[in-house]
């Protein structure tokens, strides 16, 4: 997306903002840095220009996350919610499903796309779409073009959460100069950014601990130390008195084994509903094995969600990612 088709849709939207007052602003289930870090500084930058902006996710929220400002104005979606708005934001969605029953609450309203993932459809009415290493970096374009919005501290530090995220502390390849450039910005505004790392990525509850070893131990391999992956079960999860919560993050250690191009973790949430991530180190495109089982992401960081057993689901994919693996070797 060239630089002229990007301003001229951020201006787009900026219409948009001024002509209407009440907002719904929405995200993808399995909460994570980026998305929770897009969607309140959105909010915080509409209501400093007077508008009105109600969050609602249909999922809970990471006890990781609560250190973000403004996080207790997100509401978890629950059956009857009504909302009144005139635009509904949808953020970090690759896949317009993945709102979950948000959906429900749209009834018509015109839908503002903004999504970093590159096998997004432009499934909005207006779609704001970039190749950049967060959501957050989109909506730091957008706020900041706003003449009225003045980044302040909690805008800026909902935006570094979500670069530090999704960039892994800026160690993964989708790290840009322009990430870099946003980041040195944000520090103006004296961003904790030790503190957002230490509540995201080393901080443990006992249990998770526990849960973490249990994992590794049943670390599993293929033939050709191509493909590694791990699992997570209810029986485990109350073996260890974990939550779903614990199991985040758990992918990257079988993708951190040497020689190990692929990396998955499998998440049984309940009796026939596994949450696959999958992660890749160089080569190989892990979200066109979440396209065939209907999920979606990034090259390197994909997911999907499996309606069938943890065995079953298990030799599925990892057949499936095998089989592709050898096309490419």
């Amino acid at each position: 997306m060239g630089t002229i088709s990007l301003k001229n849709k951020i201006d787009e939207i900026i219409n948009l903002i001024r002509k209407n007052n009440k907002f719904l602003i929405t995200s993808h289930v399995s909460p994570d840095g980026d998305n929770l870090g897009s969607v309140i500084a959105l909010k915080l930058a509409l209501e400093q220009i007077g508008k009105k902006a109600v969050v609602i996710i249909d999922d809970t929220l990471p006890s990781s996350f609560s250190f973000l400002p403004a996080i207790d104005k997100i509401n978890s979606y629950e059956n009857d919610m009504k909302a009144e708005f005139d635009l509904c934001f949808i953020l970090d969605c690759s896949d317009f499903k993945r709102i979950g029953r948000v959906e429900q609450l749209l009834d018509d309203k015109a839908v503002i796309n903004i999504d970093h993932h590159g096998d997004n459809p432009c499934f909005g009415d207006y779609n704001l779409l970039g190749d950049v290493a967060a959501t957050a970096e989109l909506v730091y374009q957008l706020v900041s073009q706003i003449e009225e919005v003045k980044i302040d501290k909690d805008i800026a530090t909902a935006i570094a959460t979500g670069l530090i995220t999704d960039t892994g502390s800026f160690r993964y390849s989708n790290t840009t100069a322009q990430t870099h450039q946003i980041m040195s910005e944000l520090l103006t505004y004296n961003v904790n950014t030790a503190k957002i790392c230490k509540e995201v990525f080393d901080t443990y509850s006992q249990a998770s601990l526990k849960l973490k070893g249990k994992v590794l131990e049943n670390l599993e391999v293929d033939d050709l130390g191509k493909v590694a992956w791990v699992k997570v079960s209810q029986d485990l999860l109350k073996d260890t008195g974990a939550t779903l919560e614990d199991a985040d993050g758990l992918v990257d250690y079988p993708r951190s084994l040497a020689g190990v191009e692929v990396g998955v973790l499998f998440k049984e949430v309940e009796d026939k509903t596994i949450r696959v991530s999958l992660r890749s180190n160089y080569y190989f495109s892990v979200d066109k094995i979440a396209h065939h089982f209907g999920g979606g992401g990034h090259q390197k960081a994909a997911g999907c969600t499996i309606n069938d057993n943890l065995t079953k689901a298990e030799e599925e994919v990892i057949s499936i990612i095998k089989k592709e693996l050898s096309k490419v070797n």
